[in-house]
């Protein structure tokens, strides 16, 4: 009966590949803003014949950002003169990131959760045709389980501490992952200091490296500061001016946006405290970003994501297109799987709970004190969700 359940668990996930790479070939590239930012600083890197950042370009760049995600566009673009490989490993990386989320949640919370976490996973549009595009959350949820998996299912906390901090390297939040496991292991004080080792490690590589070639030591992307002197003080003139500056460079223009937004801080408590609630509710409202995928034309779209905002859908509704339609379709599965989690909490218990409550509390806390309120920022948090509705479905519904 296990070799059968085995096949049918790879069956499923073989198959949630194959379908990635049919919307890859069906739907083709997503430009999303931020995936054509990263295709552009690949294809400047590739001709200063340096990796990003490039050392001669630290005063023009106005931010650093994601260092693993663009470096591996350049990569692919060396090795292949095309994005489209990388767009397939992705897709094979979702399908491994599939089966590690399933490996993690058998190990945590046993197999029938697993079985129903997987199932969820599966059906949820959301996860398909994230692969169509060169945002950093793939590659960035692909190395965190993978991360936890070494750590917690094989053991490896070494292993699992290079592979977060190889994370951090696409996108800056594996800190969240890295602590929510340091307290799952309690007072296993030994896996905790093999995982901040491996963690510290790849940070001194990466960091030594770039500081060989541009003389800073630079490991992740530098975005925060820039977004909340942004966001949170109103689009601050002060802050143009430091994205503008040409005489300091990443590193400078960094601490500048931090001072601003402290300086702002210090007047404006109150404000500042006010815009939580609205950030939480901007975090959490809706899943769309992935629905993109599926838009036609959309390379010609001048702002692509109005077709599948909550706004237009609002405004649309009955008459809605297709991609608006899946559009409604995973968001009612988003608000049951939000729901459900919020609900499973009635059966806590320690063991099973533990790890994704930490991951999804930090997170959050973190997004809404050094963030400005992003749906797509809560994708990293969306497999532990779903973890917690697959207990809430099999305590509620299989067991009773």
């Amino acid at each position: 009966m296990q070799d059968r359940h085995r096949q049918l668990i790879l069956g499923l996930i073989v198959l949630f590949t194959i379908l990635q790479l049919v919307v890859l070939f069906v739907f083709g590239y997503t430009p999303y803003p931020d995936s054509n930012g990263y295709l552009y600083l690949a294809q400047e890197s590739l001709q200063y014949g340096e990796p990003y950042p490039v050392s001669s370009q630290l005063n023009e760049y106005p931010f650093l950002w994601n260092i693993g995600a663009i470096n591996i566009t350049a990569l692919s673009l060396a090795l292949f003169h095309s994005i489209t490989p990388l767009l397939v490993l992705y897709a094979l990386m979702k399908g491994i990131t599939a089966w590690l989320f399933y490996a993690l949640t058998d190990k945590i919370c046993g197999s029938k959760t697993a079985f129903i976490a997987l199932l969820i996973y599966l059906i949820y549009p959301a996860n398909y045709g994230e692969n169509t595009s060169l945002l950093s959350e793939l590659p960035f949820m692909f190395f965190v389980l993978l991360g936890m998996y070494l750590s917690i299912v094989r053991n490896h906390s070494f292993l699992g501490g290079i592979m977060l901090a190889t994370a951090n390297w696409f996108r800056p939040m594996s800190v969240i992952f890295l602590l929510a496991i340091i307290i799952f292991f309690l007072i296993k004080w030994r896996k905790s200091i093999k995982l901040l080792l491996g963690y510290g490690v790849i940070i001194a590589l990466i960091g030594f490296c770039t500081m060989h070639r541009t003389s800073l030591f630079l490991y992740q992307a530098k975005t925060g500061w820039m977004a909340l002197a942004d966001y949170s003080t109103n689009h601050a003139p002060e802050s143009m001016q430091v994205r503008e500056h040409q005489e300091w460079n990443v590193v400078q223009k960094d601490s500048a946006w931090q001072s601003i937004f402290f300086d702002w801080l210090k007047d404006h408590p109150k404000e500042y405290i006010q815009q939580i609630p609205t950030k939480l509710v901007n975090t959490y409202v809706s899943d769309n970003v992935n629905m993109c995928t599926f838009i036609p034309d959309k390379a010609d779209k001048e702002y692509m994501y109005e077709e599948v905002s909550m706004q237009t859908l609002l405004s649309s509704f009955p008459k809605l297109s297709a991609v608006q339609w899946l559009t409604l379709l995973n968001l009612t599965i988003y608000f049951f799987i939000v729901l459900s989690a919020l609900a499973s909490l009635l059966y806590f218990k320690k063991d099973t709970y533990l790890l994704p409550i930490i991951i999804i509390v930090l997170g959050t806390l973190l997004l809404l004190f050094f963030g400005h309120g992003e749906a797509r920022f809560h994708i990293p948090f969306m497999p532990f969700i779903i973890m917690l509705s697959a207990l809430f479905i099999n305590n509620k519904i299989v067991h009773e």
